[in-house]
């Protein structure tokens, strides 16, 4: 049987992020976007199942993998018909595998001294999977850092928050997003590292429906890419994805928060590798749809 010179189909092959290239942690090297799994169990969850999010979301982004294949690296961004120049990405993406299972504090001191080292390396660490606690740990691995919050409960009056859930302290959810992107410019200190923590909860419910934290309001998709294209602008040190459980009763049919913050994660990535439409307004004739 010859062997197999086309991309592979997504059920087949070494399981990484896009289909990145796997890596060491200490050949990471500045400039790269280091992937990293933390399959940790949040036992103050309403429901288990969390442990399974770095898996289900690496699952989910093997749709998008052609944009990291060397040989087909110029999708097209299909609603504005234009290409999308993806250029390096498999060059520069990179899947570190996961945290070692271990008991909780264990697992606490590795995602320490993997996010320290990969920023030391001049690396930005997406971190799939994670709770309250896991982001205060890699806060404590970028000293003086500030956190910029999507979804979530905010904890911190320091940090900038974007559709946060109800706290119980009458957190108001501004609409207004050029006003909110206006005081993310004036809150910003570029002299600081910058933590982003992307949370299921920031969609609005209609969207995700089944997430662990339901909420009323939240952000469209639109609205999401938006502000992860702008943090994607910044020195992000590390991003990460909480609040997915696929576990939950019809999260694992239907996959939905998988796919709204894998898609939406796209205009982080594109954004922080310096990637973008060309040619804007040129229309092309070529389509590569993935399904």
């Amino acid at each position: 049987m010859p062997l197999r010179s086309a991309p592979l189909p997504r059920m087949a092959g070494h399981l990484s992020f896009m289909r990145a290239q796997t890596k060491a942690i200490g050949d990471v090297r500045p400039g790269d976007l280091a992937v990293l799994g933390v399959p940790f169990e949040d036992t103050s969850a309403p429901h288990a199942g969390q442990s399974l999010a770095p898996r289900a979301l690496r699952e989910t982004s093997v749709y998008f993998g052609w944009h990291a294949n060397p040989q087909f690296s110029h999708p097209v961004d299909i609603d504005a018909r234009q290409d999308i120049s993806t250029d390096g990405l498999h060059e520069r993406l990179c899947d570190l595998g996961d945290i070692a299972s271990g008991s909780e504090d264990s697992i606490h001191v590795s995602l320490k001294a993997a996010t320290s080292q990969i920023s030391r390396n001049g690396a930005c660490a997406i971190i799939l999977g994670g709770s309250d606690r896991m982001s205060e740990t890699v806060q404590s691995a970028l000293p003086n850092c500030q956190t910029a919050q999507l979804g979530g409960t905010p904890d911190d009056a320091r940090d900038f928050h974007v559709a946060p859930l109800p706290n119980g302290r009458g957190t108001p959810c501004n609409k207004d997003t050029a006003a909110q992107r206006a005081a993310f410019s004036r809150w910003r200190d570029a002299s600081r590292p910058l933590f982003v923590r992307f949370d299921l909860s920031v969609f609005e419910t209609s969207l995700s429906a089944l997430c662990d934290q339901p909420r009323l309001g939240g952000c469209d998709l639109e609205t999401v890419m938006q502000w992860l294209e702008l943090l994607g602008q910044q020195e992000v040190s590390a991003i990460m994805l909480t609040g997915l459980n696929p576990n939950r009763p019809g999260m694992g049919v239907v996959k939905v928060g998988q796919r709204l913050m894998v898609t939406a994660l796209l205009a982080f990535i594109y954004a922080r590798l310096g990637f973008g439409i060309e040619n804007p307004g040129c229309q092309t004739s070529k389509e590569y749809v993935l399904i």
